[in-house]
């Protein structure tokens, strides 16, 4: 968030934090070897650290939010599974809270939305789900979901 654009490139994907335009990108490539890491800020850039320890860490300076943007997990997907739910929270167990951004999601199913907003929820009570950009299809069934804790 501090940076201008990082990119991760690895096997055949890249993809591409712009934060110029605030886009994420990803794109096939060439394979390679190993991976390519890429960050870039500008020499006059306005950016501030401190925002972003603000954003994403407690007082103790300890990194406990992320936010994960769901159309990351892949193209032209409708995301109705348990097991697409559960690929999207692997490892997010640790932090105190967790934004998803549903920001390009068309519709997503009851089986996902159950699986995120009680199941796991229930398995991890201590972590604090937060939601944002979800449209009128997404939040129904992010409500219905809900209503059935």
């Amino acid at each position: 968030r501090i940076g201008d654009i990082l990119t991760i490139q690895s096997s055949l994907k890249k993809i591409i934090f712009d934060n110029l335009i605030g886009d994420i990108f990803v794109r096939d490539v060439k394979s390679t070897q190993g991976t390519r890491v890429l960050f870039s800020i500008s020499l006059d850039s306005t950016g501030d650290i401190n925002k972003v320890f603000k954003r994403y860490s407690d007082n103790n300076y300890e990194f406990s939010r992320t936010e994960v943007a769901i159309k990351l997990y892949a193209v032209d997907v409708n995301y109705i599974s348990r097991s697409q739910a559960r690929r999207v929270l692997t490892g997010l167990e640790n932090f105190k809270t967790i934004i998803l951004d549903f920001r390009e999601i068309d519709t997503i199913g009851q089986a996902f939305a159950d699986e995120i907003f009680r199941v796991w929820k229930m398995k991890n009570s201590r972590v604090n789900i937060i939601f944002k950009n979800a449209n009128e299809n997404v939040l129904f069934m992010i409500k219905r979901a809900l209503s059935e804790e």
